[in-house]
């Protein structure tokens, strides 16, 4: 995150509408949105960039003023995010002034910002009347508004405009970033690791499993990349998807992975393989993101000052007895909390990004396909014929084959050729399509 352009935050009591004003403001359903209270938890951010200048714009929680100890640390997010805010967009249900919203604008008018109230759920102009009621909260601005017709969108967004004109900063626009999916059961320390590596509390960590519900996204700079980590919610199995905040809380996390190039599965080490865990893998293999394991809390296994490489070692083997066709994956033993191995996870993820992106040359993969055919175990064995090949698909590499007889292509055929190849050409952490077509007169060798 850019610390240099200014910040505009939604904030308002729970179940006003501001995650569905947050949404309709970047052009896409981000933040999850439910009629349950409390379905956001942490800051969803999103970099927002006009023709007039750059800002970010902030999804709070529901604001409330007393709770238990996990919703306190929720308000706790929620009061330094408007700290750090230029302008407030303090979001009422404008049918009625509720006490809480008396109590939000008290709060507000201490904090010396500028403060514009959105009137939502006025949905048609017979209602807009009704929004006068909130002059008697001390501020200027009342914008009538509904956020399902998209009234008041316009006035709204051209007031945006001209205060991005004033305050908004031009930016360059990021080209090459590397998206970076931080994946896991419920409360194996996702947002913890994000934290470690942003080096500030970007999300909320708390015991309680689910804290995290929206995917959380944030840009910032490693050795000269350009990375946007994020984080998301745990992956619960389909039995404990209890309602409906819970399977939207999967679909994101889901999208997630898919927009990513890069997946950081965080694994308890005290735990050890779970069910979901292997959902996990088996999910990102399929959508053929780059993958890298982490064993997160390894300072709950370890003594401190004493050689780990005898118990890394142990759960290396245990790893690749459970999961056997997933050993390409690198194995990294880490500790969100203490920050243990963190910059070599980093490395890896820059490393693993290098090989999503990786083109072997047509004829070196035919040089070493010549030997592989020279050495095949299965010639005297099998009619098929591998003729030549090449790549077809980088970011994620994919191979065709072209062959005499499909009918010839044994299945435990792939498996060796795949194993051959990541031998010659590496491909660490990346999960590689083979195809093989019959070979056609129109096919050129």
């Amino acid at each position: 995150m850019r610390k240099d352009l200014p910040i505009v935050a939604i904030i308002g009591r729970p179940n006003v509408g501001k995650s569905s004003l947050f949404n309709l403001l970047i052009g896409e359903r981000k933040s999850i949105v439910d009629e349950t209270e409390g379905v956001t938890r942490d800051i969803n951010m999103e970099l927002i960039q006009t023709e007039y200048g750059a800002f970010y714009l902030y999804d709070t929680a529901g604001f409330l003023k007393e709770g238990d100890k996990f919703n306190s640390l929720v308000q706790k997010k929620v009061k330094e995010a408007i700290e750090k805010t230029d302008i407030i967009l303090f979001m009422v249900d404008g049918r009625n002034l509720h006490p809480m919203d008396k109590e939000i604008a008290s709060f507000l008018h201490e904090q010396e910002k500028e403060v514009w109230v959105i009137a939502n759920k006025l949905d048609n102009p017979d209602m807009e009347v009704l929004a006068y009621e909130f002059y008697t909260l001390g501020f200027k601005e009342i914008i009538p508004f509904s956020v399902v017709h998209k009234r008041g969108y316009a006035t709204l967004k051209e007031k945006i405009e001209i205060w991005a004109k004033n305050h908004g900063k031009s930016i360059t626009p990021i080209q090459d970033e590397i998206r970076v999916a931080i994946v896991g059961k419920p409360n194996v320390g996702k947002s913890q690791l994000v934290n470690t590596i942003l080096g500030y509390e970007r999300s909320l960590v708390s015991d309680v499993a689910g804290t995290t519900r929206d995917a959380l996204d944030d840009i910032f700079q490693w050795e000269g990349k350009t990375i946007r980590l994020i984080d998301t919610a745990g992956i619960k199995k389909k039995s404990r998807v209890a309602d409906d905040v819970d399977y939207y809380t999967q679909v994101r996390t889901i999208q997630a992975i898919e927009r990513s190039e890069i997946v950081v599965l965080l694994i308890d080490a005290v735990e050890g393989l779970a069910h979901s865990d292997k959902v996990i893998l088996d999910m990102v293999a399929e959508k053929r993101r780059g993958l890298v394991i982490a064993f997160n809390k390894w300072d709950l296994k370890t003594t401190s000052g004493k050689d780990n490489t005898e118990m890394m070692k142990a759960y290396d083997a245990y790893f690749k007895q459970e999961l056997p066709e997933f050993t390409y994956i690198p194995l990294h033993y880490i500790s969100a909390k203490t920050g243990y191995k963190v910059p070599q996870l980093l490395h890896r993820i820059l490393e693993i990004h290098e090989w999503f992106h990786k083109r072997i040359e047509t004829s070196e993969l035919n040089q070493w396909l010549q030997t592989i055919k020279e050495a095949n175990p299965y010639k005297q064995a099998s009619n098929l014929r591998v003729y030549y090949g090449t790549q077809i698909y980088e970011a994620p590499p994919g191979f065709l084959f072209f062959i005499n007889k499909k009918e010839h292509l044994r299945k435990d055929y792939p498996r060796f050729l795949e194993k051959r190849l990541r031998e010659a050409f590496g491909f660490p952490g990346i999960p590689l399509k083979l195809i093989f077509k019959e070979k056609t007169r129109d096919d050129k060798s």
